[in-house]
This record gives structure tokens, C-alpha cells and sequence, in this order.
């Protein structure tokens, strides 16, 4: 797999927008983004059917503007990604103000076509942004390690295994090991540091 390809898969987003036919990509999607939007329909006091229909919207209308969103040379990866949902969130909102108010509107329909809301929905949605950064940091930083040395950071770092078994696993000394992790937490955490200041084109670029 080359560099660019690898990156460019390690964005759940920029991969539905690169192919909206990806079923892992969409699964990944509605898995990762679809809980915040229902957590928060249900904050704003939606039934559980009338929260799943809202979530279903705002997750169709989030993935089709990713094809139409027009990068913004001056914005970062993360404001472009923010702006996308925006939209997405915005839209939403719009056609909802468009259809017929019958007398049966409740409180908490009414209070989700809010500034508010809109706000409370986009603040839910953030820490998935942030996951799309760690994800292509670590996509980064994985083509040019060590594959022992990768395993090394994931083994411990992120299923949480003990030094001395990773030890033994990789045949690897125990300073080594926790060395290892050290050096490749902060390289992901650098590589967080400067995605979040590249353009959306520059972040899913070759490296």
C-alpha cells in the first residue's frame, strides 16, 4: 500500500467522500458518529423512533456534503472537517423550518430548531473530528516505523498489555519496549500537533 493511500484510508471521512460506496467506511461512519447524534436528539427529548429518523438525517446529510464541500486552501484539516458538518447541520435545520408546524409540534420538537441545538449538536461532534486526527497521525507515523517498534507502542499503549509479556511477545528488552512507546506516543501526539495546522488538501496528501 503506498504512503498516500494509506493515509488518505486512515480518514473515515475522506474516505466516503474519495468513495460513498464503501460499505466499511459507511459502518465505520455510523458507528463512530451516529451515537453522539442520537445522545443528543435524546437530550432534546426526542423519542427513541423520532431520534433514530434525526440521526439517520443528519448522518445521510453530513456524508453528502463531504462531495460537495469545496476545500478552503487557508482552513485547517480540522476546521474543514468542522465546516462540513456545519453544513450538514445547518441544512438540516433549514429544511426543517420549511416543512408544514401542524398543532400537535411538541416542546421538544420546537426546541430542536434552535441556535442552540445546533451548537449543542456540533460541540457532540467534535471529539469524532479529533479521532480523524489521531487516526491519520498514527496512519503517518505507522509508514515510517518500525514494525516491531509499532507493535511495541500498540500492544501496550492501546490493549493495554504489560511491558513484560510485550517483552517476551517481541523478543524485545523491557527498557526497550517502554522506550518504544515513549518514542512513538510523542510522534503521534507531534504529528496530531501539525495535521491540525495543514489544509485539508496538504493533510491528505503524500507524505
Amino acid at each position: 500500500m503506498s504512503s498516500k493511500s494509506s493515509i488518505t484510508s486512515a480518514s473515515l471521512l475522506a474516505r466516503i467522500r474519495h468513495d460513498d460506496r464503501d460499505e466499511n467506511a459507511w459502518r465505520e461512519f455510523v458507528k463512530r458518529y451516529g451515537p453522539r447524534i442520537y445522545d443528543w436528539c435524546r437530550i432534546r427529548r426526542l423519542s427513541p423512533p423520532d431520534a433514530e429518523d434525526v440521526t439517520q438525517d443528519v448522518l445521510v446529510r453530513l456524508a453528502k456534503h463531504l462531495g460537495a464541500f469545496e476545500y478552503d486552501p487557508s482552513a485547517t484539516f480540522r476546521g474543514w472537517l468542522r465546516r462540513v458538518a456545519e453544513n450538514a447541520i445547518a441544512d438540516f435545520f433549514r429544511t426543517r423550518r420549511r416543512a408544514p408546524v401542524t398543532d400537535g409540534v411538541t416542546s421538544s420538537q420546537a426546541s430542536l430548531d434552535s441556535v442552540e441545538a445546533q451548537q449543542d449538536l456540533q460541540e457532540r461532534l467534535n471529539s469524532g473530528f479529533d479521532l480523524e486526527l489521531l487516526d491519520l497521525a498514527k496512519a503517518r507515523v505507522r509508514s515510517r516505523t518500525d514494525e516491531n517498534r509499532w507493535l511495541a507502542w500498540e500492544l501496550t499503549a492501546v490493549e493495554q498489555i504489560s511491558g513484560e509479556e510485550v517483552s517476551e511477545r517481541l523478543q524485545m528488552k523491557l527498557p526497550t519496549v517502554y522506550s518504544n512507546r515513549s518514542k512513538i506516543q510523542k510522534m503521534i501526539s507531534d504529528e496530531v500537533k501539525l495535521l491540525d495546522g495543514l489544509a485539508p488538501a496538504d493533510a491528505l496528501s503524500q507524505s
